[in-house]
């Protein structure tokens, strides 16, 4: 369950994007390495990095869990900034995800506030930190 969480935690932290921060915005391979904090826990999850082709046409990572939909409820873009807020239901519960997310040439850096309300289990609240990497042309397919 909390690989689950996490993953769509990492998605849910590239779900808002413009055009106007597109210009910051490279398309290619990126690599982006998400911290995750669980409020309230001791053990804490390790880094997890991955790789992910972005482009302006498709900038939102796909999503492969089909157990939530989610939604942008709102977002705000200033210059290469992009500030969201995103929620997801699903059968477990709902998930709402604050985050911003930076795009500076080959670089990239973001964070997300995200707090879970799963059936038969009590509040959870996760914050995350991010970076990544332009790596170059995405793989051909």
């Amino acid at each position: 369950m909390w690989k689950r969480m996490f993953m769509i935690l990492v998605l849910l932290s590239f779900v808002a994007f413009s055009s106007e921060a597109y210009a910051q915005l490279r398309d290619g391979l990126w690599e982006i390495t998400t911290q995750v904090e669980i409020k309230g826990m001791k053990q804490q999850m390790p880094p997890n990095t991955m790789r992910q082709c972005i482009t302006k046409s498709d900038p939102v990572p796909k999503n492969q869990d089909k157990n939530f939909e989610c939604k942008t409820a709102s977002q705000k873009v200033s210059g290469n900034t992009i500030n969201y807020v995103v929620e997801c239901k699903g059968n477990q519960g709902v998930m709402t995800a604050t985050g911003q997310s930076t795009y500076t040439g080959n670089t990239m850096a973001g964070s997300t506030q995200t707090r879970f309300i799963m059936k038969g289990q009590p509040e959870m609240q996760m914050a995350s930190r991010m970076t990544g990497k332009y790596l170059g042309a995405c793989p051909k397919k």
